[in-house]
C-alpha cells in the first residue's frame, strides 16, 4: 500500500495560548508578582519597587495598576524583539550551558534562575493591559504595549471577540529620545505597569507578599555560603512604604533553638555533619548507603520512603531487615547543604513567647537554589518533605513535626542540573527520579538529627530521674528527722496525730512502690507473651493447613501410610514446641514469682536458648561458657525475664548486620558471682551506655524502650547491677557486652 499524499505542517498557536501560559500555569497572583521580581534578580537589579497604585481610593477616575520597577541592566529594542517577544526563548538556557563563566554568570556573579522563557507571562495573571518601559545604561528608553484583551475573550463575559492566531496580534513599541519613566541614578532598568487588574488586591494581601519577599533570600547562618546582600524588594500601597509589623526574624528565632545541625550530603550519598546542643558538640561522616555501622546506628534504612527509593529486597520471601536489603541505585540529585534547627513543643522552651510560637508554626524548611528561594517550599501546609504524611503512615517517632523544625536547604544549578523548576513555577520536576532521591536524602539527614536529639532528651530525663531519686532519699531522711523531733515533745495529742500521718504516708509510699513493681512485671511478661503468641499463632495456622490437606487426602483415599507417619511426626514436633513455649512463660506469672529458691543461671540460659531456637537455628552461633554454674537466691521468673530480654535484644541487632559470623556468648563466672552476656552486633555507641537502661529510650526502629529498663529494675530488687563493658580487653565479642554482677552471698 503506497503513500498517495504527503506534506509538512507547522504549529499555528492561537493567541489565547498566552492566557494558558500566564493564567493557568501561574497558580495565584502572589506567584505572578514573585516571578516578575525574580526576573529583576536575573537582570542584576539591586532594588525592586513593587507599587500598588490607585487601589481603594475615592477617585475612581484613576485606574488602579501594579508597577514593578527595577534598576537592573534593562533591555535594548533588539533584546525586546529578538528575546523578550519570543516565548520559550532558549537565551538564558544557552547561557547556563555555556562553558564560558562570563556567559553563565551575571556581572554581579548571579547564576540566572529562569531558563524556560515563559516567566514573563506571569504578567497576564495580574492584568490585561501592560506597559513595559526599559533601557540599558547606553540605549534609549523603549516602551512596549501589550493589550491582552485582544488575545483571549473573558470566559465570563459575552463579547464580540474574534479568536486570532498568535502571529496576527501586533504589539506596539516605541523608542523615546529621552526617558519618560526610567529616571533612577543608574539610568537603566525596567518598569512594568499592569492595568485592568484581573484579581482584587487589598492591604491584607500585602502581608503575604511581604513575607514572601522577606523569605526570598536566606538569612545569615553560621558556616553558610557567603550570600551577597545586594538585592532588596520594597512594597508600596498608594505611595506608602509597607513593612512587616512585629515580625520576628529568622536570626532571632534560630538563636532559641536548643538543637542544631549543619552539614552536607554529596552526590554519592555521603553525609558530613556537626550537631550542637548547648555546649555539647558531636560530628560525624559516613555514607548513607554503604557504611553499615552508622546506618544501623541511626536506623537510616528503617525510613520507608528512603528504603523504597534506594533499596530492594535481596530475597523477596524474607522480611525487609538490614541483612536482606541491597542498594538499587545511587542518587541522581547531586550534593546539597542543610541547616536545621529543632525545638520541642512537648516540653516548650522556658520563656518562648506567643509571637515566637506563631513564627514557628508559620515557617518550616525552606529550599534555596543559588541563594534564591524555590517557591513554595517552606510555605505553611506544604508537606514537601512528606513529614506529616510519613508520621501518620510510617513511624511518627522517626520524624520531627513541622512545628518543631525550621530549616534551610541549599542547592545549586551546577551541582543539581536535574532539580529544575516545574513549568508552573512552583516546585521542582522529578527528572530521572532526582527529586525523589533528594527528598529521601533530606529525610535521612533529619533522621541523624532526630536520633541525636532523642539522645539528648533521654539524657535530660535521666538527670531528672536521678534528681527524683535524690529527692526521695532527702524526703525519707527529713521524714525520719521530723519523727524524732516530734517525739521530743510531751504533747500526747500531737504525738498521736503525727503517728497516724506517718503511718498513712508510709502506706501510701509502699503502695506506690508495689504498684510500680507489678506494672514492671506485667510489662515484661507482656513482651514475652507477645512473642510467644506470634509464634504460636503462626504454628497453629500451619498446623490447620496441614490438617486440612491431610483430611482431603483421606477423603479421596489418596493418603499413604508414610503420609500419616509424616503428619503425626510433624504434629508431635509442633506440640513439643508449644509445650516449651508455655514452659518458658509459666515462671513469669506473678504466682510463680513468689517462690524464692536457688536458681541455676545455666539452666535458665539453656531454657531461653530453646525458646529462641527458631531465631537462632543455623543463623547465630550461641555458647554458654564457664565451668561452674552461677546460682542466685531469687525466683526463676526474674532471671528468666532478664535473659529473655537480653537475648531478644541481641537477636534484633544481629539481624541488622550483614556479617555472617553472628555470635552470642553467655559467660558464667562463679568465682566473682557474675555473668557476661555478649553479642557480635553493632554494639552500643560511646556516650549512651547509661541511657540504654532508661525508660522509653530505644535505638530500635520500632522499639518501646522498656526491655533493658525492666532488666535493670528487676536486678535492682535483688541487689544486682547491670552495666555495659566499655574496656575493649574485657569484651567477649565486638558488639554489646553486658556485665551482670550479683550480690555475693555472705559465708
Amino acid at each position: 500500500m503506497g503513500i498517495i499524499k504527503s506534506g509538512e505542517e507547522v504549529f499555528q498557536p492561537y493567541a489565547r495560548l498566552i492566557s494558558v501560559l500566564g493564567d493557568q500555569l501561574i497558580s495565584d497572583k502572589w506567584v505572578g508578582v514573585i516571578e516578575l521580581v525574580k526576573n529583576c534578580y536575573d537582570a542584576d537589579a539591586e532594588t525592586v519597587n513593587v507599587r500598588f497604585q490607585n487601589f481603594n481610593i475615592e477617585n475612581q477616575s484613576k485606574r488602579p495598576y501594579i508597577e514593578i520597577e527595577d534598576d537592573g541592566t534593562g533591555m535594548t529594542l533588539d533584546t525586546i524583539q529578538a528575546v523578550w517577544m519570543k516565548p520559550a526563548t532558549p537565551n538564558k538556557l544557552n547561557k547556563k550551558k555555556a562553558k564560558d563563566k562570563d556567559l553563565r554568570y551575571t556581572k554581579k556573579g548571579r547564576l540566572m534562575q529562569g531558563d524556560k522563557g515563559v516567566g514573563r507571562f506571569a504578567i497576564y495573571k495580574l492584568g490585561d493591559y501592560v506597559e513595559v518601559y526599559t533601557k540599558t545604561a547606553t540605549s534609549e528608553e523603549v516602551k512596549l504595549t501589550l493589550d491582552f484583551h485582544a488575545y483571549a475573550s473573558d470566559e465570563f463575559e459575552v463579547t464580540n471577540h474574534v479568536d486570532k492566531f498568535l502571529h496576527e496580534i501586533k504589539n506596539k513599541w516605541e523608542v523615546n529620545d529621552s526617558p519618560e519613566v526610567i529616571k533612577n541614578k543608574k539610568n537603566q532598568g525596567t518598569v512594568i505597569r499592569v492595568y485592568d487588574i484581573r484579581n482584587p488586591w487589598k492591604q491584607d494581601d500585602l502581608e503575604k507578599l511581604l513575607k514572601a519577599f522577606y523569605r526570598m533570600m536566606p538569612p545569615v547562618l553560621p558556616n553558610s555560603p557567603s550570600i551577597p546582600r545586594d538585592f532588596s524588594v520594597n512594597v508600596f500601597w498608594n505611595n506608602d512604604l509597607r513593612r512587616l509589623e512585629n515580625q520576628k526574624s529568622f536570626d532571632e528565632i534560630i538563636k532559641l533553638a536548643p538543637f542544631y545541625i549543619e552539614g552536607v550530603v554529596d552526590e554519592n550519598a555521603s553525609i558530613e555533619y556537626t550537631y550542637l546542643h548547648g555546649r555539647d558538640k558531636r560530628a560525624g561522616k559516613f555514607n548513607l548507603l554503604d557504611d553499615e555501622a552508622d546506618i544501623v546506628k541511626y536506623n537510616i534504612w528503617s525510613l520507608r520512603f528512603f528504603r523504597e527509593q534506594f533499596l530492594e529486597l535481596r530475597d523477596k520471601t524474607k522480611k525487609a531487615d538490614k541483612s536482606n536489603l541491597v542498594v538499587r541505585h545511587r542518587p541522581n540529585c547531586g550534593s546539597f547543604l542543610f541547616f536545621f534547627y529543632a525545638f520541642d513543643w512537648k516540653n516548650p522552651i522556658e520563656g518562648l513567647k506567643e509571637d515566637e510560637k506563631k513564627f514557628l508554626q508559620e515557617n518550616s524548611v525552606y529550599l534555596y537554589r543559588d541563594n534564591l528561594r524555590v517557591f513554595p517550599y517552606g510555605e505553611r501546609g506544604v508537606d514537601w518533605l512528606m513529614i506529616s504524611k510519613l508520621r501518620a503512615e510510617d513511624r511518627a517517632g522517626s520524624y520531627f513535626s513541622y512545628n518543631d523544625l525550621i530549616g534551610f536547604v541549599f542547592i545549586g544549578q551546577n551541582e543539581n542540573p536535574k532539580l529544575r523548576d516545574a513549568a508552573d513555577r512552583e516546585g521542582l520536576m522529578n527528572i530521572d527520579g532526582a527529586y525523589d532521591d533528594f527528598i529521601a536524602l533530606i529525610q535521612a539527614s533529619l533522621k541523624v538529627m532526630k536520633d541525636e536529639v532523642d539522645i539528648d532528651k533521654a539524657r535530660h530525663e535521666l538527670r531528672k530521674q536521678k534528681a527524683v531519686t535524690s529527692l526521695q532519699n532527702q524526703y525519707e531522711s527529713t521524714f525520719e528527722s521530723l519523727q524524732r523531733r516530734i517525739a521530743e515533745y510531751n504533747d500526747k495529742e500531737l504525738l498521736e496525730s503525727s503517728k497516724k500521718f506517718f503511718n498513712a504516708a508510709n502506706v501510701f509510699v509502699q503502695k506506690a512502690r508495689e504498684d510500680l513493681k507489678i506494672t514492671q512485671e506485667l510489662a515484661g511478661t507482656g513482651m514475652a507473651v507477645e512473642k510467644a503468641t506470634h509464634d504460636t499463632m503462626s504454628l497453629l495456622k500451619r498446623l490447620k493447613t496441614n490438617t486440612e490437606d491431610f483430611s482431603k487426602k483421606l477423603e479421596k483415599n489418596q493418603a499413604k501410610p508414610e503420609d500419616l507417619k509424616e503428619f503425626l511426626a510433624e504434629l508431635q514436633e509442633n506440640l513439643e514446641f508449644l509445650y516449651q513455649e508455655l514452659q518458658v512463660l509459666q515462671p513469669l506469672f506473678r504466682i510463680a514469682r513468689k517462690v524464692t529458691k536457688d536458681v541455676s543461671v545455666r539452666n535458665v540460659a539453656e531454657r531461653v536458648l530453646k525458646y529462641f531456637r527458631k531465631e537462632l537455628d543455623s543463623k547465630i552461633e550461641v555458647a554458654i561458657e564457664g565451668r561452674d554454674d552461677v546460682v542466685v537466691r531469687t525466683n526463676t521468673g526474674l532471671i528468666l525475664q532478664v535473659l529473655l530480654n537480653l537475648t531478644d535484644n541481641a537477636i534484633y541487632w544481629l539481624d541488622q548486620i550483614s556479617n555472617k559470623n553472628k555470635q552470642i556468648k553467655i559467660h558464667l563466672d562463679a568465682k566473682e558471682h557474675r555473668i557476661i552476656f555478649a553479642d557480635s552486633g553493632p554494639g552500643v555507641e560511646e556516650g549512651i551506655e547509661e541511657l540504654v537502661f532508661s525508660e522509653f529510650f530505644s535505638r530500635k526502629a520500632e522499639g518501646r524502650g522498656l526491655g533493658l529498663y525492666i532488666v535493670k529494675e528487676l536486678l535492682d530488687r535483688i541487689d544486682a547491677e547491670i552495666s555495659i563493658i566499655t574496656e575493649p580487653s574485657l569484651k567477649l565479642l565486638k558488639g554489646a557486652n553486658f556485665l551482670i554482677q550479683f550480690k555475693k552471698e555472705e559465708n
